[in-house]
C-alpha cells in the first residue's frame, strides 16, 4: 500500500503517465506508417517518427525510476521493470517484427496502466482513506476488479495482433463487444448501488464513457480501412485516435480496479457477522 503525504509525488505520477501516453501515441503513429505483411518481413518506418517514439519511451522509463524510488514499494519497481522490458522489445523490433510488435504494444499499455494506478494511489482522495463498500455481488467486485483490466489488455493484444497481421479483425471486434458489455454492467452496477461514493461513481462513469468512445472509434477505423488505403491520412488519424482512446480505456479501467480493491470490504467485516 502506498503511503505518502507529499502532493508532489502525485503530480509527478500524473506527469509520468502523461509522458507514457505520449510514447504510446507516438508508437501508434509509427505503426500506422507501414505494417508488416508477414512475420519475417522488415518494417519500413519514417526515422523521425521512430526517433521521437524512442525518446518519449526512454524518458518515460527514466521518470518511472524516480517514481519507483519515491514510492519505495514493490509496485513501483515492477512498473519500472515493465518499462525496461518494453523498451528492449522495441529496440529489437526488426528481429521478429510480428511477435515483438505485439508484445511491445501490450507492455507499453501495461506500463501506462501502472503509472495511472500509482497516480490514483498517491492522490488526496486515497490519503483520506477508503470509504468501505460491501462486496455482496456475485461474481464479487474483487473478481471484477481483475476482469476489467484483463479484458481491456486482451483487447489491446487482439488489436495489435490484427495490426501485425497475426489474427483477423473478427476476434478484435467480438472481444470489443464483450469488453463493452462487461464494463457497462460493472459501471451501471456501481453507479446504481453506490450513487454517492466520492471515487467509485465518477471512475465508473469515466470508464463507461471512454470505453464507448473507444469502441465507436474502432468501428470508424475499420470503416476507414475499407474505404481508404492503410497508409492514407484518414486511416492514420483514426488509427492513432483509436490507440489513444484504447490507452485511456486501460487507464480508466486500472483506476477503477484500484479504487474497487481499495474500498472493497467483505460483507461480514462491515456487518460484524
Amino acid at each position: 500500500m502506498v503511503k505518502t503525504d507529499s502532493p508532489w509525488l502525485h503530480r509527478y505520477a500524473i506527469f509520468v503517465a502523461s509522458v507514457a501516453l505520449v510514447a504510446i501515441v507516438a508508437g501508434a503513429v509509427v505503426t500506422s506508417q507501414v505494417r508488416p505483411i508477414a512475420s519475417n518481413s522488415a518494417v519500413s518506418i519514417n526515422p523521425a517518427f521512430e526517433f521521437w517514439h524512442s525518446i518519449a519511451g526512454g524518458v518515460a522509463v527514466v521518470l518511472m525510476l524516480g517514481l519507483a524510488i519515491g514510492l519505495r514499494t514493490q509496485f513501483g519497481w515492477i512498473g519500472l521493470a515493465t518499462g525496461i522490458i518494453d523498451g528492449a522489445l522495441g529496440a529489437m523490433g526488426q528481429l521478429y517484427p510480428q511477435l515483438n510488435g505485439i508484445l511491445h504494444a501490450l507492455l507499453g499499455q501495461v506500463f501506462f496502466g501502472y503509472t495511472v494506478a500509482i497516480a490514483v494511489m498517491t492522490s488526496q482522495s486515497w490519503k483520506r482513506g477508503p470509504e468501505p463498500i460491501e462486496d455482496t455481488w456475485r461474481p464479487s467486485m474483487g473478481s471484477l476488479a481483475i476482469a476489467v483490466p484483463a479484458i481491456i489488455l486482451l483487447q489491446t493484444t487482439l488489436g495489435a495482433s490484427y495490426r501485425y497481421h497475426a489474427l483477423g479483425v473478427l476476434w478484435h471486434i467480438m472481444n470489443a463487444m464483450l469488453m463493452l458489455l462487461l464494463i457497462l454492467i460493472v459501471a451501471v452496477f456501481l453507479i446504481r448501488q453506490f450513487p454517492r461514493h466520492p471515487t467509485l461513481r465518477p471512475a465508473a462513469i469515466a470508464l463507461a464513457v471512454i470505453t464507448s468512445i473507444q469502441v465507436l472509434l474502432g468501428f470508424t477505423t475499420f470503416l476507414m480501412l475499407i474505404l481508404f488505403p492503410e497508409t492514407s491520412l484518414a486511416v492514420i488519424i483514426t488509427s492513432v485516435l483509436h490507440v489513444f482512446t484504447g490507452a485511456l480505456t486501460l487507464g480508466a479501467g486500472m483506476a477503477l480496479a484500484t479504487l474497487i480493491r481499495y474500498n472493497i470490504r467483505a460483507g461480514r467485516s462491515l456487518t460484524g457477522q
